[in-house]
C-alpha cells in the first residue's frame, strides 16, 4: 500500500517570479545572479557553423527576414556539475554555431525544477535540465516532454553529514534520531538507500524536509543528527571543518542523475537544433577536458562558487551525454519510490519516456563516448 509524506509544494509560489527574463533573453542580473528565488537569462547567438540537418520552415523563414528564433533552455546558475551548458554560454559557443540562422540560444536560470516545469507546460521553455523527480511529475502531468540525453551522472553525491563532533559512526547508529533531506526528490530516495546500507528504513527515523544552509544550521544545532547534502555545499561544509561525510552513493552503487528534456512541439518542429545543440554541448565537454584549470576560473565566477574548491566539485560528476541501460535502470528505480510513496499519482510508462534519435543523429550512438 502506498504511503503519502507530507512535503511543502513550492512551484505554485515560485511562478509568480516568471514574468522577469522569459520574455526577451538578456544577461545574468547583477544584485543576485545566484538567488534561486530571481530566474535570470543568459543569451547565446551565433556565427558560422554548418547545420546537420534541414532547418524547419520556421527557421528558415525567420531567417530569411531576419527575424531571430529564441530556444530558451532552463538551467540552475549555481550548480557547477551542470557545466557543459554554462562553458558554452560563456565562451561563446552557441553564438558561434547559431548565429547565421538568426537561431539565439538562451539559457534562462530559473532555480527551480517545479518552475521549470511549468514554463516547459506554458511553452515558456523548449528544453530543459532537470532532475528525476520534476522530469516525471512533469511527463505525469502531461507535459509532453522526453528525455533526449543524460545530463550529469554523480556515483559519489549526494552523500550523508554529521557533525564533526559526532559520536554517529555508522549508518545503524541513524535509527532513532532526526535526519533532514528535501523530501519528494531523487535525493529523499537517494538517502533511503544510503540507510538500507546499515538496516534503517524510513519507519526508525525522523525526517524533516530540510536543504541547504537550513539544514546545516539544524545539524549544527543539535535540531537533527544527520543531513543528506550535495556537492558544491558540502565539500565547503566538510573543508570548513562543520561536519564530516557519514556514507555516499558510491557505496549504494546508486547513481545521481540530471537530464536534457524537450519539449513534443520543439521536437517535431525544431530537431535540428537539439542535434546542434547536443554537438556544442560535446564541444564543450571536449574543451573542459583539455582546459580544466581555465574552466574552473570560468565556472567559479559564472556560479559564484569558491573557487579554491572547484576541483572538488567537479571530481564528483560525469556530464558525458548518452543515454545507457545502466541510466534507465537507475531512473526506474527512482520512479519505482516516487510512485510507491505517492510522490507522483500518475503511473508513467517508463518505455515512452526517452528519445534517442538525436543522440543518434548527432554521435552515431545512443551509449556515453
Amino acid at each position: 500500500m502506498k504511503r503519502s509524506i507530507m512535503k511543502r509544494m513550492t512551484a505554485g509560489a515560485l511562478m509568480i517570479s516568471m514574468a522577469f527574463g522569459l520574455a526577451a533573453c538578456g544577461q545574468k542580473g547583477q544584485d543576485n545572479p545566484s538567488s534561486a528565488d530571481s530566474p535570470q537569462t543568459e543569451s547565446a547567438v551565433s556565427t558560422d557553423a554548418e547545420p546537420e540537418s534541414e532547418v524547419s520552415s520556421e527557421a528558415e523563414t525567420a531567417s530569411n527576414q531576419g527575424e531571430v528564433l529564441e530556444v530558451h533552455v532552463g538551467d540552475f546558475l549555481g550548480e557547477t556539475f551542470l557545466y557543459p551548458v554554462k562553458l558554452a554560454a560563456e565562451l561563446g559557443m552557441f553564438e558561434e554555431e547559431f548565429a547565421k540562422d538568426n537561431i539565439k540560444i538562451c539559457v534562462d536560470y530559473l532555480g527551480s525544477g517545479a518552475v521549470m516545469n511549468e514554463a516547459l507546460t506554458a511553452g515558456d521553455l523548449q528544453m530543459s535540465f532537470l532532475g528525476g523527480q520534476p522530469t516525471y511529475s512533469g511527463i505525469a502531468n502531461g507535459n509532453g516532454v522526453k528525455i533526449i540525453t543524460m545530463a550529469t551522472v554523480s556515483a559519489t553525491d549526494p552523500c550523508l553529514l554529521v557533525r564533526a563532533d559526532s559520536d554517529i559512526t555508522e549508518i545503524s547508529q541513524l535509527a532513532g534520531r532526526n535526519l533532514a533531506v528535501n523530501i519528494g526528490t531523487d535525493n529523499h530516495y537517494q538517502m533511503m538507500e544510503m540507510l538500507a546500507l546499515g538496516g534503517v528504513v524510513e519507519e526508525d527515523i525522523q525526517l524533516y524536509n530540510l536543504k541547504g544552509n537550513e539544514a546545516l544550521s539544524a545539524l549544527l544545532s543539535g535540531e537533527i543528527d544527520c543531513m543528506q547534502s550535495i556537492a558544491p555545499n558540502k565539500w565547503r561544509y566538510v573543508l570548513d571543518g562543520d561536519v564530516k561525510i557519514l556514507s555516499n552513493m558510491h557505496e549504494t552503487a546508486g547513481r545521481n542523475n540530471q537530464v536534457l528534456v524537450a519539449t513534443e512541439e520543439f521536437r517535431n518542429e525544431h530537431g535540428d537544433i537539439i542535434v546542434r545543440f547536443l554537438k556544442v554541448l560535446q564541444q564543450a565537454l571536449d574543451y573542459y577536458d583539455e582546459n580544466k584549470e581555465e574552466c574552473w576560473k570560468i565556472l567559479a565566477e559564472y556560479c559564484e562558487a569558491d573557487a579554491e574548491l572547484m576541483e572538488h566539485y567537479m571530481e564528483d560528476y560525469d556530464c558525458t551525454l548518452g543515454l545507457t541501460d545502466t541510466d534507465k535502470e537507475y531512473m526506474a528505480r527512482v520512479y519505482d519510490f516516487l510512485y510507491s510513496h505517492d510522490m507522483l499519482i500518475t503511473e508513467i510508462d517508463l518505455a515512452d519516456i526517452y528519445d534517442e534519435s538525436f543522440l543518434m543523429e548527432a554521435f552515431g550512438t545512443v551509449d556515453c563516448h
